[in-house]
């Protein structure tokens, strides 16, 4: 076995080298990646829905409130190429020091289990869609599961796992949900109900920014049509379960690698899984109660995911959306796929491991051969280089932007209120290569900044959860005239972004809107208009409640963080990797 010392080099260096591979355009060039859900802007003003005191849906609460906060002391680009990158190391690290918690002397199998969860197809497929926020939750999954073990073991108290949990919990609902699960199921023992009872509550409170803006917010309804549109499809020649095994399976047809088509490559990424699974189900058969967990865990992320393939499973997801509250983090069923991507990468270190002790027996090139085995994930995925293969290619917003927002900042804050034209959610721009991504305009302009937020997926269309929008749909659908309707919704300010592809409903609108309106700005990319009212968006009589929760997770988080930094002081420091 290659010496401790090996270890603290070997592992981390093949993580950070993959990652910055992965990246490579990003880091080189200043400009942002504005592809899918992902828009950083230079600097995020603050606004109260990055904590969900808006009513709406909190899809990215409470990240947009540590992202607006950052802004304002980091340019947006730099604190993007560092989240990106952050997140793709923190997450091949986490994995090395979870297949060491199993296997202290491992360093070729912990490198190649790192180098499966950083490369394959559910992290290119999330980070091509923009759910930069899951990425993050995915890349702390790991330091739970080292956290949660370490405290099964009786090695650390229960605070040790929460600054982990605050990480995938404060970065996304699904993330914070995936390591509360996995905390949970790896530290719970019913001799020590009173621990997990600790955790369970650590766990509650570090989700509230979120839970409670969720549980009382007055958005719509969930439209369970997303069930349809958002489920895992076949991205491989195995169908659609055969793609999820093999860590694909998104809904989103147009961002699949083009190598998730050659039945060899597509084989052998199955392989790579049932080598895994095995592997995990022998040391579970060890009476190892920690792997037998994950292994029930990884079987619940894959039936999630594959659920809404099937008509029987699509209709128990539709009816838990209709009438169970928050069951609409169901839909885009893939996305539990990282509770598989967990286990799996464990049991690959194992089987690694059990090869390389196999070769060494028999005096056969142990290390030469799992050496390249550890580097397989990066030969069948090879698009995922160079961002994508260029689809990450950063790109400047136009200065026009700047002076836009200058203005608008310049209004009075109370009735700040913005409806932004053409009405479509996500818009291409020349600028940015005519790639598809949700309108930065949401976060770029300071105030409340309403957009459409129906989603068109192929033939159907996912009604938005936002009632003024809803409104102002319908008001274009049917031709009428539109400023007497955001006059009534108290929206005083529309901004036109001039070179975004328009339908003919919105352009329709734009002379009557010019006529009731003064210019404020005008452009060759945005033209922005001032009708002459408007009032401040309603308070809603929860938002205390909502606050003390974001304050009680806040407290809990640093509080653990010192913690653990001080005891880590204290004691001897344990290895790196």
């Amino acid at each position: 076995m290659t010496s401790t010392r090996g270890a603290r080099v070997v592992g981390p260096a093949v993580v950070v080298a993959l990652a910055c591979l992965a990246l490579a355009p990003v880091l080189l060039a200043r400009g942002f990646v504005l592809v899918g859900d992902m828009t950083f802007v230079p600097e995020q003003p603050w606004s109260g829905a990055w904590l969900g005191l808006d009513g709406s849906v909190p899809r990215a609460v409470p990240a947009d409130a540590f992202v607006s906060a950052a802004t304002q002391v980091l340019p947006g680009d730099l604190l993007q190429k560092a989240v990106l990158l952050l997140a793709l190391v923190l997450a091949g690290f986490g994995m090395l020091r979870l297949v060491r918690a199993f296997l202290p002397a491992a360093v070729i199998p912990a490198t190649g289990a790192a180098v499966l969860y950083l490369w394959n197809p559910w992290v290119l497929e999330r980070l091509a869609i923009g759910h930069w926020g899951l990425l993050v939750g995915y890349a702390a999954l790991p330091w739970v599961t080292v956290a949660a073990l370490a405290v099964r073991r009786g090695e650390r108290g229960v605070l040790a796992v929460v600054p982990a949990l605050a990480v995938a919990a404060f970065s996304s609902p699904t993330g914070g949900i995936a390591a509360a699960l996995v905390a949970l199921v790896v530290v719970a023992e019913r001799a020590r109900l009173a621990r997990a009872a600790a955790l369970l509550g650590a766990v509650v409170v570090l989700n509230l920014p979120w839970l409670l803006p969720g549980l009382l917010g007055n958005a719509a309804p969930t439209d369970p049509e997303g069930v349809h549109a958002f489920a895992a499809r076949a991205d491989t020649p195995l169908g659609a379960w055969g793609s999820l095994l093999t860590f694909g399976g998104i809904w989103k047809k147009s961002i699949v690698p083009g190598e998730r088509d050659a039945w060899l490559l597509v084989l052998l990424a199955l392989a790579l899984t049932v080598a895994g699974l095995v592997f995990l189900v022998r040391r579970a058969r060890a009476a190892d109660v920690p792997v037998r967990r994950l292994l029930a865990l990884a079987g619940a992320g894959w039936v999630l995911a594959a659920l809404p393939t099937s008509a029987v499973g699509a209709d128990v997801v539709v009816a838990l959306v209709e009438h169970v509250p928050g069951a609409g983090i169901l839909r885009d069923s893939q996305k539990w796929l990282l509770l598989l991507v967990l286990a799996v990468c464990l049991g690959v270190g194992l089987g690694l491991e059990a090869l390389q002790r196999w070769l060494d027996a028999r005096g056969g090139p142990a290390r030469a051969v799992t050496a390249t085995l550890a580097l397989l994930p990066v030969v069948l995925l090879p698009t995922f280089a160079w961002g994508i293969s260029g689809d990450l290619d950063p790109v400047r917003y136009p200065a026009e932007w700047s002076r836009a927002a200058s203005v608008l900042g310049d209004r009075p804050a109370a009735d700040r209120r913005t409806v932004v034209l053409p009405w479509s959610a996500y818009q291409r721009f020349t600028w940015n290569g005519d790639r598809a991504a949700l309108d930065p305009a949401i976060r770029f302009f300071p105030g409340q900044v309403v957009t459409n937020d129906d989603l068109a997926v192929r033939d159907r269309t996912v009604t938005g959860e936002d009632r003024a929008a809803a409104r102002i749909g319908a008001a274009l659908g049917d031709g009428r005239p539109l400023a007497p309707v955001l006059a009534d919704l108290g929206i005083r300010y529309v901004l036109i972004e001039r070179t975004a592809p328009a339908g003919e409903s919105s352009t329709a609108a734009y002379p009557a809107l010019r006529a009731a309106g003064t210019v404020l700005h005008q452009g060759p990319e945005l033209e922005l208009l001032d009708l002459g009212s408007g009032r401040s968006a309603p308070s809603v009589s929860y938002a205390p409640l909502i606050v003390v929760g974001d304050v009680l997770a806040l407290v809990l988080a640093l509080g653990s963080m010192i913690f653990c930094a001080v005891r880590r002081i204290r004691s001897k420091p344990d290895n790196l990797g």
